[in-house]
């Protein structure tokens, strides 16, 4: 087997029992690259054939898993100290993305890595917990001011925070989309309903149907897809798991419609079709198939996307692959800011990077 890539693994497992050594390590050291090694080890378990591997392949998958146990440890403990430190500040907050997925605690997401803690905070709200937590072992991040700018009047959140002795780092939202899109979609249906695990209290998670739509249109409108399959297998988990559910796909378009018309969804249903062979329901692909729009940039975008996924890992990058990112890249300056900032802005950051700085250590 001379071209074996990380996706065709995820999609079956079973190929790490006929394969060699070589490629056997190559797809492990592919999946920690992408931050998937704990969800490959717990593919393999769902499969039934973890135990049937070489014990030096369990032995790494099970490191993958480990730092996922710990960023859960972890997770826990910056809740209890947050819930301390926010008493009489706000009376919930509401985790977003891979926090959220590791609350669920649900096997299907088991082993999925994150590398910050994101919340929701109400805008109203923002300074009174930035000033709690300044006062309590928080920091900014060290960015450039520059950076700061651009996180807080386009990326919708503030400047990331680190914890001075645990180096935890947390990002809070204020809105839960990106400013360009605030004109277009309507993000308060979003908030409308939501999930309230015990061990999470006071805080709580998105709806379901939310959480995929905001983790479709978060990573459908942003410039770099480092951890692009990640993410795509992350949503594709969700829609196997909360569609069985009754009313998922009814509550999802629903939303999608109170929303407004993003393809950000028709994005991630496809792309998952096309990745992961998603089963999807015919009334659901009928809805879709009345979006033209969607259609036709799912038409320029599918392959871009598709090869920005799955040949991420250094060794599979070829001339499709830097095609994709080049592509992706302006089309994500496009989603993220107007066009008149786009020109001022890489300028800045190629001078911001071209001046020496130490990048911070964050333990996560």
């Amino acid at each position: 087997m001379s071209k074996l890539l990380l996706i065709d693994v995820l999609n079956n497992p079973k190929i790490l029992l006929n394969i060699d050594d070589r490629l056997s390590y190559q797809i492990i050291t592919e999946a920690r690259h992408l931050s998937l090694l704990g969800q490959l080890k717990a593919r393999c378990d769902r499969a039934h054939i973890e135990q049937d591997l070489p014990l030096p392949i369990q032995q790494q998958l099970l490191s993958g898993f480990h730092s996922y146990q710990k960023q859960q440890q972890q997770l826990l403990l910056e809740h209890q100290h947050l819930n301390e430190q926010l008493q009489g500040v706000i009376s919930s907050w509401r985790y977003l993305r891979g926090s959220a997925l590791q609350w669920l605690d649900n096997d299907m997401f088991a082993g999925r890595i994150k590398h910050n803690i994101d919340i929701y905070v109400p805008q109203q709200h923002v300074v009174s917990v930035e000033k709690a937590l300044l006062n309590n072992g928080w920091r900014y991040k060290n960015i450039a001011d520059y950076e700061e700018t651009f996180y807080r009047r386009w990326a919708q959140q503030t400047t990331p925070l680190i914890h001075k002795q645990r180096r935890t780092e947390l990002a809070i939202h204020f809105q839960l989309l990106p400013k360009t899109l605030i004109n277009k979609l309507n993000p308060i249906p979003l908030l409308h309903h939501h999930l309230s695990p015990p061990a999470c209290k006071p805080a709580t998670l998105l709806s379901p149907d939310a959480m995929v739509l905001h983790q479709a249109i978060m990573l459908f409108n942003q410039i770099d897809y480092h951890y692009g399959l990640r993410d795509i297998y992350s949503l594709y988990l969700q829609f196997v798991y909360f569609g069985q559910q009754a009313t998922f796909w009814h509550n999802l378009i629903q939303l999608h419609q109170q929303v407004g018309n993003d393809n950000s969804l028709y994005l991630a249903v496809n792309l998952c079709r096309d990745l992961f062979n998603l089963s999807v329901p015919d009334n659901v692909l009928l809805y879709f198939q009345q979006h033209k729009l969607s259609r036709l940039s799912y038409w320029l975008y599918q392959q871009r996307f598709i090869n920005r996924f799955i040949y991420q890992f250094p060794l599979h990058r070829n001339r499709d692959y830097r095609d994709a990112v080049k592509s992706l890249r302006f089309r994500g300056r496009l989603k993220q800011m107007p066009i008149y900032c786009i020109v001022p802005h890489i300028i800045k950051r190629l001078i911001i990077n071209s001046i020496p700085h130490d990048d911070e250590e964050v333990i996560y």
